[in-house]
């Protein structure tokens, strides 16, 4: 279990996976084992960040918005809303390419609570994201935030 300590957020990530200071007391990132074959080194990061007041819906319609201007050939291939722990969630499923125009596959987890958006992004290179789907989906599926009373 990984636990964000400004967010209070928590998720799962693979055995091995260590966890990285950005320096960013917002950012939580867990990267795989280097790749022997110099692939894309597969990566959890969570973001919690203010959502300025804004509502879940208003924050996610600006996060989707804002995705096209900041990641390559973006393109979104799935989006679904649901909720957890009584709040918001959502899901997104993307495709993107990096500065070396290597196809990368992106899912997200996402909530709100207290003002505070979190977001978990694991990504992965699009040859090995059909092995990985499955335990990628299930680290982000485990984000849980704890609500701001009970932290």
């Amino acid at each position: 279990m990984v636990t964000h300590e400004g967010s209070g957020a928590t998720f799962e990530a693979p055995d091995g996976w260590q966890v990285e200071d950005t320096g960013r007391p917002e950012v939580l990132v867990v990267l795989e084992p280097e790749p022997a074959d110099g692939t894309v080194r597969a990566n959890l990061v969570l973001t919690a960040v203010d959502t300025g007041g804004r509502s879940f819906r208003d924050w996610q319609n600006g996060t989707e918005a804002l995705l096209p201007q900041e990641l390559s050939d973006y393109l979104v291939l799935d989006l679904h809303a649901g909720e957890v722990d009584g709040r918001p969630t959502g899901s997104r499923l993307a495709h993107h390419v990096d500065a070396e125009g290597r196809a990368l596959v992106m899912e997200q987890c996402f909530t709100e609570v207290d003002g505070l958006g979190v977001t978990l992004t694991a990504t992965i290179d699009a040859l090995r994201y059909p092995v990985a789907a499955e335990e990628l989906s299930a680290c982000c599926a485990s984000l849980r935030v704890t609500r701001g009373e009970d932290r």
